[in-house]
């Protein structure tokens, strides 16, 4: 590893997670690979070291301190097959829940595709013998240093918290000049299960957020613990519409970053709940704050690359009950930001998504469903509150172009007694056709597919159209294809066929397709152009402006009473 560049590299990050999370005891195995961490521990007072030449002895006598101690044990060997030893003491680990800290190490030099001895792929271990595998980087950037805390964070927890088995595969480093005497800065989560109530006062005179990420449906128990927590200390909940959340103080993020753009209110204290969001914005909430994260598997996870420093191992109603505020704030975060958000104007648009969205948001019926495709659909429906009877899914999981018309009508079919609306882009619906052949479609489906012959995001995206410009429709938007629309093969399956190329004949068909009775599924095919989505983007993004001053130093003043 090249050391030139870094101060620390990745044996620092362990070693100092392992004293942080007080990890003491460890059970070495004589080798190559692993005598740089071998030669650390044994000379460093925090940590009580066992010689055990066998590998397999070694795991099962790490697994008896481990049951004595009721704490984590460290394991280390060599590469090669002397790793596979561990095999059945981190079975024996893994079905009685004994904390077993397996590290093996690897030659930063072999890979799979060369002649080196010593190579071992631990790509693919069994799913019996851990918890987790983490491979940790070689630290060349603040990126890789980053996600080395982050990935020993989870592992580690994981062990201390839930006493669970894992494993931790680290490039070996024996350049035995290094200094250990000095180590980076690192985070750790703590872990709470229960009596965390005391934890309210943490809340006083702060700006304290919830931030919700994609969701399943809430129930109703769940949805008002948020309400009440959120009103009782009057704190805004950010979220985009994918989570579900329906309840009390809900702020869009994308109206809080672009429309508002909160500046020096952005919070300081974050609750996470929630899977992956589909908001790229929501990072600049995230920049300057403490996160906590509510968990009810244990399992620890971050959004922005920001640090956990929290993670509640519980329901997420039961923490937001305990926490609710006996005494009633006024006047608070929420009702700032609230006041803010309500300012906000929709310019005039041209033909473009944030306009189709606009009147989407405006016509579509109460208690119906919308999935909408990745980015530029999801991205401009945020901008707009819906009715709060409406449910918003989207497949963020794997964030990728395939199915959002079949998940669509897959939805239709779980749920036949209400209407089902999908706002598709022109590539993700051809990528995904020919579920329109299905014969169980009924007329409860409504899509409308926004056509601009091309994947339209990759123009909007500055860094790919300022240099690429009309040449980023041969390959990058894939531009050209399809030229004939959507009609023929909306027809041929047997749906009402609508369209729009201008935005009079939009705005006079929309309410028609959202609330009008037809007897068969309808597709809606609405033609922009590139000029016009990137002149609505940015109008949505800049129109707002203006306002960012107005009141700003009032406003600030009060904040600062709530706290900076």
């Amino acid at each position: 590893m090249n050391n030139k560049k870094n101060k620390y590299n990745t044996l620092h990050y362990l070693i100092a997670l392992l004293e942080a999370y007080g990890i003491k005891d460890v059970v070495a195995s004589p080798g190559t690979q692993n005598a740089r961490f071998n030669s650390i521990v044994q000379e460093n007072v925090n940590f009580r070291c066992f010689s055990v030449v066998d590998e397999r002895s070694a795991g099962y006598v790490a697994t008896g301190i481990a049951h004595e101690t009721e704490k984590p044990v460290v394991i280390t060997c060599t590469g090669a097959t002397a790793s596979r030893n561990y095999l059945s003491a981190m079975t024996e680990a893994y079905y009685r829940k004994i904390p077993i800290i397996a590290i093996t190490f690897y030659a930063c030099t072999t890979n799979s595709c060369s002649l080196s001895p010593h190579y071992i792929d631990r790509s693919v271990t069994q799913n019996d013998v851990k918890y987790i595998s983490i491979d940790l980087p070689m630290i060349n950037t603040p990126v890789d240093a980053q996600n080395c805390i982050l990935m020993l964070n989870t592992a580690l927890s994981a062990a201390v918290y839930k006493k669970q088995s894992v494993h931790i595969n680290c490039p070996a480093n024996n350049d035995f000049k290094t200094d250990f005497n000095t180590f980076p800065n690192i985070w750790k989560t703590e872990y709470y299960k229960e009596d965390f109530d005391y934890l309210k006062d943490c809340f006083k005179e702060k700006k304290v957020a919830v931030f919700i990420g994609s969701h399943d449906k809430f129930s109703k128990k769940e949805e008002n613990s948020i309400s009440d927590f959120a009103k009782s200390w009057d704190i805004p909940v950010f979220c985009d519409h994918i989570s579900n959340y329906h309840g009390a103080n809900k702020i869009l993020v994308s109206q809080a970053v672009n429309m508002v753009r909160l500046k020096k209110e952005y919070p300081n204290l974050i609750i996470d709940i929630g899977n992956v969001s589909g908001e790229y914005n929501c990072e600049l909430l995230f920049r300057n704050a403490t996160i906590w994260r509510v968990s009810a598997d244990g399992l620890l996870k971050c959004r922005s690359g920001r640090p956990v420093i929290k993670t509640f191992f519980c329901l997420e109603n039961v923490f937001f009950e305990r926490l609710i505020n006996s005494e009633i704030v006024k006047n608070g975060y929420y009702s700032v930001l609230k006041a803010k958000v309500e300012k906000i104007k929709i310019p005039e648009l041209p033909l473009c998504y944030a306009l189709v969205c606009k009147n989407l948001a405006n016509y579509m019926p109460k208690n119906c469903s919308l999935h909408l495709s990745i980015l530029n659909s999801l991205r401009n429906m945020n901008f707009f509150n819906l009715d709060p009877t409406i449910d918003v899914n989207c497949n963020v999981g794997g964030f990728g172009i395939d199915g959002p018309v079949s998940t669509l009508i897959g939805q239709s079919l779980g749920n036949p007694n209400k209407k089902h609306f999908g706002l598709i882009g022109d590539l993700a619906f051809f990528y995904d056709m020919n579920i329109l052949g299905n014969r169980n479609i009924k007329n409860n489906v409504r899509i409308l597919v926004l056509n601009n012959n091309r994947g339209v995001e990759f123009r909007l995206n500055p860094a790919i159209e300022n240099y690429f410009a009309d040449k980023t429709d041969i390959l990058i938007a894939s531009g050209g294809h399809n030229t004939n629309g959507v009609k023929c093969w909306a027809e041929a399956c047997n749906f009402s066929y609508i369209y729009a190329d201008n935005k009079k004949d939009f705005v006079e068909q929309i309410n028609e397709f959202c609330n009008g009775e037809f007897d068969k599924p309808v597709l809606f095919e609405v033609i922009t152009n590139v000029k016009d989505e990137q002149d609505g983007l940015k109008l949505m993004r800049t129109f707002n402006r203006n306002r960012i001053e107005e009141g700003i130093i009032d406003c600030y003043r009060h904040l600062k009473n709530i706290g900076k």
